[in-house]
């Protein structure tokens, strides 16, 4: 990547950052994953609070380019009774295994979750809203929440497309563990 190794500082950081979110997003694509969603036995389940949401996530996936990898970072900040500030960084580790001290580029808020409904059985919290962007763009969005404080993001249509949990199970079914963030 000519281009890439001539940027210094700040746009190369960006650069990065836009790479690796890039990366991270298309991987979701196709896949499937290899653990089925949490079938609700035993411990606490997942809150259907979207205080359960609030605070910072990183992504269980590692993208690695050569001698470097990179995490993607979520914050949700609660801003209302039914609405979050959605921010996105990148981690990126020296080594190519995401092990170790990291550098965080960003978060930068890309918008606004407004919440209309929230769900929970033992294994699963689903919370259905709106993903308003920075630049006036809406999309439905569901956040999930899974037992052992898993986040994972759903795309979804405006109305919903899933409109009960077990339609969000099954979504979920086809999203892989390593696209979803963890404490």
């Amino acid at each position: 990547m000519p281009i890439f190794s001539a940027l210094q500082g700040p746009a190369r950081l960006t650069a990065l950052a836009l790479i690796t979110a890039t990366s991270l997003g298309l991987g979701a694509c196709g896949g499937g994953s290899d653990t089925p969603p949490d079938d609700g036995s035993g411990g606490t389940g997942p809150s259907a609070s979207i205080d359960a949401l609030a605070g910072d996530w990183v992504q269980k996936g590692c993208v690695k380019t050569g001698a470097q990898s990179f995490k993607k970072f979520l914050r949700a900040r609660i801003t209302g009774p039914t609405t979050l500030d959605y921010f996105e960084g990148v981690l990126s580790f020296g080594g190519n295994g995401c092990e170790g001290a990291s550098v965080l580029a960003g978060p930068s808020r890309l918008g606004t979750v407004t919440f209309a409904r929230s769900e929970a059985t033992q294994g699963l919290a689903a919370h259905w809203g709106t993903f308003m962007t920075v630049t006036g763009t809406r999309f439905g969005a569901i956040w999930t929440l899974r037992t052992g404080n898993r986040l994972c993001l759903l795309g979804d249509e405006i109305p919903t497309i899933q409109p009960s949990l077990s339609a969000v199970s099954a979504s979920l079914a086809t999203v892989p563990a390593d696209n979803c963030f963890g404490r």
